[in-house]
Order: C-alpha cells, then structure tokens, then sequence
C-alpha cells in the first residue's frame, strides 16, 4: 500500500509540474503514467473522463481522485490530488513575485509565447487519444459513424450556438446516446 502512494504521489506531482494548459493537456501524461504503472486501462480511463466532464470540479483534480482511488482507496484519491495540485502552487507562488519583477518583459512575452503552441498541441493530441478510443474500434475499418456523427453535431452545435451550455449539451448526447447506441 505504502509504494502504491507514493508511486501515486511521485507520478501526480510529475503530472501537475510539467503540465501546461489544464485538464486536457494533461491526458497524454496520464495516460503515460496509466501505462507505466499498469493502474488503468485506456478504455476505462476514457470511460471515467467521459463521466467526469459532467461533475463539479476541474476534470484533472476529478481525474486524479478517480485514480487515487481505483488505486489505493480514498487515501489513493487524497494523495493523488493533492500531489497534482501542489506543483501548481509552488510553482504559482514563485511566479507571482517574479513576474510582479518583470511585467513588461520581452524574455517573460517570448517565453510564454513559446508555451502556448505546445499547449494547443497536448490539447489537440488529447482530443485525437479521445476520439481514437471512442470512435475507432481495434482496425480504423472498424469506424463508430455514429459517434462520429454526434460529434460532429455537436462540434456544429459549439461553434454556430455559441450560447448553448456545455453541462446541457453533454446531457443532450447522453440521452441521443441511449437511443443511438
């Protein structure tokens, strides 16, 4: 029990460091650390972050938790959470004196300038890992046309319906999804 925590700890606290541009970002190191650990399918892990869009709270804390405790109970979920969260401060307490240092600086403009086009790619790849597991079966012959199609619709629905909230658009699809499939 005592190594699955702290592998829990040592693995989300390394997620939580390196991760730049939030939950989905974040999938690709987590799913390297599902392999590496042999904690968690990918198909569940998919699974659970379907679910997990709908529940209160941000989708890695709620990620995390899950883990945590599919792992080594509700301790597992406390250490894996906290683990994730505490780079995240560390991290946000040293930058908040140094950037009030240097607001209008051109290397603080250009680094971040260079963080955000990996970030739109972990995002991206995140969104291909999702649509891979959920639209594609083991062979790309075997095709979910009808889960490519639902997401199209509501990719459709996000960008031509900009006021339609997310929590009602997910409830949308899982009651097209209990008819659909």
């Amino acid at each position: 029990m005592l190594s699955d925590l702290y592998k829990l700890a040592v693995s989300f606290f390394r997620i939580g460091l390196f991760n730049f541009g939030g939950g989905l970002a974040m999938i690709p190191l987590i799913l390297e650390e599902l392999e590496r650990n042999d904690w968690m399918k990918q198909e569940a892990f998919f699974n659970f972050f379907s679910l997990s869009q709908m529940t209160p709270g941000a989708i890695a804390m709620n990620t995390a938790s899950y883990i945590g405790g599919s792992v080594a109970g509700v301790t597992g979920s406390i250490v894996a959470t906290t683990s994730l969260a505490a780079p995240s401060i560390i991290v946000m307490l040293i930058l908040a004196r140094f950037l009030r240092k240097v607001k209008e600086s051109e290397i603080k403009e250009a680094i971040f300038a260079g963080l955000k086009p990996v970030t739109v790619a972990l995002i991206l790849y995140a969104g291909l890992m999702v649509i891979r597991e959920t639209h594609f079966g083991s062979m790309l012959a075997d095709v979910n046309w009808m889960a490519v199609v639902l997401s199209l619709v509501c990719l459709s629905i996000i960008i031509w319906v900009k006021k339609i909230h997310p929590i009602l658009l997910l409830i949308l699809s899982g009651v097209v999804g209990l008819f659909l499939f």
